[in-house]
Order: structure tokens, then C-alpha cells, then sequence
């Protein structure tokens, strides 16, 4: 991904939808890589992979939507299921027919998750 050539880099990195990206989103994806400062993500990403913070899941302590693709290929299913496990108050919701990027994949399902979840955790008053 970061040694491609400017004009070949694909915003949408494979596995991110269950299948090609929604149009309406190709542009967005496009103007967003081409915001991408290449010397720090080839400093993040490696970081972010390589960097082992399960131990700090279980001290989460606060109510914890998480979203995932039913079809996520670059974070499967199974991460899902263990932060689900490791956090105390998670919600997971998983979307049908989404991959990573369910937000995009599928933003009506996304958005009633999140609404869902919101519904049933109103905010508390300031004491």
C-alpha cells in the first residue's frame, strides 16, 4: 500500500468492504488518500500492528459500542469477539453484509446500531 506509486494507491485497501465500494464513496476515499502523509503512516501502521494492548481492554469502564462487518477481512470476526469478551460493558453488533468499513458498507444498519445503543445509555447529568 505505501510503496505504491502516487497515481496506483487504492483508497480503499482490499478487504476493507464486503465488495467493491458504494460509488457515492469512491471520490470521498480518493480526496482522503490523497490527505495521507505516507512517512507517518509507514511509522503508524507497523506500531499500531505490532503494539499488544489486550491487558487494557478489561479496565474499560464505561458502556462500549462496538461495531463490526460481518464480512470484515481486515479485522475478522474473532477480534470482535475478543474485546467483546475483554470488556466488561461491550455491546457488539454485527453487520450483516458489512466489511471493514460497515459505516460505508452498510450506513443505515451502522447508524441504527449506533442510535440503538445511544437510546439505551443516555448521557448522565453533570453532578
Amino acid at each position: 500500500m505505501l510503496n505504491a506509486p502516487l497515481d496506483q494507491f487504492d483508497p480503499t485497501i482490499a478487504g476493507s468492504f464486503a465488495s467493491d465500494p458504494p460509488p457515492r464513496f469512491a471520490r470521498l476515499l480518493g480526496e482522503i488518500a490523497a490527505d495521507v502523509r505516507r512517512d507517518s503512516l509507514s511509522v503508524q501502521l507497523p506500531l499500531m500492528a505490532e503494539t499488544d494492548q489486550r491487558e487494557l481492554l478489561t479496565q474499560i469502564a464505561v458502556p462500549t459500542l462496538l461495531i463490526w462487518g460481518e464480512i470484515d477481512a481486515r479485522s475478522p470476526l474473532s477480534v470482535a469477539r475478543e474485546f467483546e469478551q475483554r470488556i466488561p460493558t461491550a455491546t457488539l453488533v454485527v453487520i450483516p453484509q458489512a466489511g471493514h468499513l460497515s459505516n460505508l458498507d452498510q450506513p443505515e444498519r451502522f447508524n441504527d446500531a449506533v442510535r440503538q445503543f445511544c437510546r439505551g445509555h443516555p448521557p448522565r447529568q453533570a453532578i
